[in-house]
């Protein structure tokens, strides 16, 4: 059986899945990409830094990538250009399904109504929530009516949670289609990680002069208004001197907000709040090994949130606002983290102190306790196989 994969740009999360389904006897996989985005060094919009993932994103897969342009020329007319080229490609594939990941940009859309009008079998694995960003109600309707005609076009869905189970639902897609697969991160790549990383944990907190005894608060992803990391100084401006002073964060990441996030939080904790920049894959592991709780305080735009599987992977407790898409498929208890409503620095600056509390260190959940790559994979394939 012969599957195509299309996806915008090699994505480091989604690596591991395409390589789980080359793995299997039964399937032959090839996966198109829009273009080259995180495979060669280039700026990213969001991080504003230029790098490339060091995590090998196209290996281990029989892929193709459809245009050499930029991420952002996968929009507009651009990207319905490239959705002609995709198409094309897969039809020289010859496959018997095509699994999409994502509905938007035009890229992506385009592609999917010429394959569907093509008469190929769609299959579609994309980060579908209505709780992520807040919409009018007339703007919520017309979505509604939008997808519920583009959703049409497939014969089976892999939502990636409880909130994407239910915006399918809402849209009136029948259980008889949905094979709910949480969202994983590399769960192997992060084990190793763990591995090399824990055991340095105080080693690695004595280089940074960050005391073995403190509670080390970490943020860790892009900088900017939708993840809201400007909450976290407003947070910690209602704590007192007692609960803040043997409190450090550590801010790993780069955005349009890192200059005044930085300035922010160095009136609230001085020299210890460490801001490092942008970390490729390989260096993160240190940083959550250093850390005790992860805070994510997203607004908008967040329908899972990987960072929080990589943090319980390395024992961290989170807290993580009522944006964050995963919040109830992961934090399902006070051992796990805290849910605080989102832009509410009060709620949020209460489970600050929380976690500052002294308790035992929860121990990072092993590999069959966090969802895996191979969910995704096998279920895909167990699907094929009842078709």
């Amino acid at each position: 059986m012969r599957l195509a994969a299309l996806v915008t740009h090699p994505v480091q999360y989604f690596a591991p899945v395409f390589r789980e389904l080359s793995k299997k006897e039964d399937l032959e996989l090839k996966v198109f990409f829009g273009c080259d985005h995180g495979a060669k060094f280039g700026e990213d919009p969001g991080f504003k830094t230029e790098f490339a993932w060091d995590c090998q994103p196209t290996e281990g897969f029989e892929h193709e990538f459809v245009t050499q342009g930029s991420l952002e020329q996968l929009r507009g007319a651009s990207g319905v250009l490239s959705a002609f080229k995709a198409a094309i490609a897969i039809q020289h594939y010859h496959p018997n399904y095509v699994l999409i990941f994502s509905y938007s940009p035009a890229f992506i859309t385009v592609s999917t109504i010429i394959l569907h009008l093509l008469h190929y079998s769609l299959l579609l694995r994309a980060e579908t929530t209505d709780e992520a960003v807040d919409r009018s109600v007339l703007k919520d309707k017309i979505r509604e009516v939008l997808l519920k005609q583009y959703y049409r076009q497939f014969q089976h869905f892999f939502p990636i949670g409880q909130n994407s189970i239910r915006h399918y639902q809402r849209i009136g897609i029948s259980h008889d289609h949905l094979t709910a697969i949480k969202y994983a991160i590399d769960v192997d790549f992060f084990k190793q990680q763990v591995d090399k990383w824990s055991p340095q944990r105080n080693v690695l907190r004595d280089k940074m002069t960050i005391p073995a005894d403190a509670h080390v608060f970490l943020y860790c992803g892009k900088m900017y208004c939708p993840k809201n990391p400007l909450l976290i100084p407003s947070a910690f401006s209602l704590l007192s001197l007692e609960e803040k002073k043997n409190v450090w964060l550590l801010a790993v990441g780069d955005g349009d907000s890192r200059n005044e996030f930085e300035a922010c939080m160095k009136k609230q904790l001085g020299e210890r709040a460490i801001f490092t920049g942008f970390q490729n894959q390989s260096e993160l592991g240190q940083y959550y090994a250093m850390a005790d709780t992860l805070l994510f305080p997203s607004q908008s735009g967040e329908t899972w949130g990987l960072v929080v599987n990589e943090a319980l992977q390395f024992g961290l407790r989170v807290i993580v606002s009522d944006k964050v898409g995963c919040a109830h498929d992961l934090v399902t208890d006070s051992n796990i983290g805290f849910i605080f409503p989102s832009n509410d620095a009060s709620a949020f600056a209460n489970t600050i102190v929380q976690a500052i509390v002294p308790q035992n260190q929860p121990k990072p959940l092993g590999v069959d306790a966090l969802p895996h790559p191979k969910h995704l994979a096998d279920a895909v394939l167990s699907y094929l196989k009842s078709q």
